[in-house]
């Protein structure tokens, strides 16, 4: 039996820097914490400094690319004609 079929790949590359993947990609850092805080991107810790595999970015791009992440976009509310009227007046 082949013990190696549950065992994890290791990447051959080694993990790049949190900030360094934000700058690449240009997301902002408030949305790669997001993206953190929700389970979408797993980051290691290394000496208190934030890491992303390789493996675990072609992961969340394979993911979004199924549409896991995506939802209809919200329409913004419109505002009732004498709600416009107060919001101009307080403005004045």
């Amino acid at each position: 039996m082949n013990d190696h079929a549950n065992t994890p790949a290791i990447d051959s590359e080694p993990p790049i820097a949190l900030d360094k993947f934000i700058e690449q990609s240009g997301l902002s850092a408030v949305t790669v914490w997001r993206y953190r805080r929700a389970g979408w991107l797993a980051t290691l810790n290394i000496c208190g400094r934030h890491y992303l595999t390789r493996a675990e970015i072609a992961r969340f791009n394979t993911r979004a690319a199924a549409g896991e992440f995506s939802k209809e976009p919200s329409r913004p509310k419109r505002r009732e004609a004498h709600e416009s009227e107060d919001l101009l007046e307080r403005l004045r």
